[in-house]
């Protein structure tokens, strides 16, 4: 869990500061920016440096089940999802 959380926090000059936090259980509702299901994002770590890196991103969820990772612009509602695990970014 410490190494998900030191992954979360994004440091790039020029780019704000950004924290992630991680909800397990839960499963993100909203705007889908890209779902991804092969291999390279076949996990919660994946899933969440792979969200790190688009701008727009608001959110993610890892559903365990599917394998899916999906990115989301904007978010609806979380929903307890007992296979996902989400994370919300939020502006430092």
């Amino acid at each position: 869990m410490k190494k998900l959380l030191l992954a979360s926090i994004l440091i790039i000059p020029g780019i704000a500061l950004s924290e992630i936090e991680i909800k397990k259980g839960y499963a993100v509702k909203g705007k889908i920016s890209v779902i991804r299901d092969t291999a390279k994002y076949r996990s919660v770590e994946k899933c969440n440096a792979y969200a790190t890196t688009k701008s727009k991103t608001v959110a993610f969820t890892y559903n365990e089940k599917t394998r899916e990772c999906t990115l989301y612009k904007s978010i609806r509602s979380i929903l307890e999802e007992p296979n996902a695990t989400s994370g919300i970014i939020k502006e430092v």
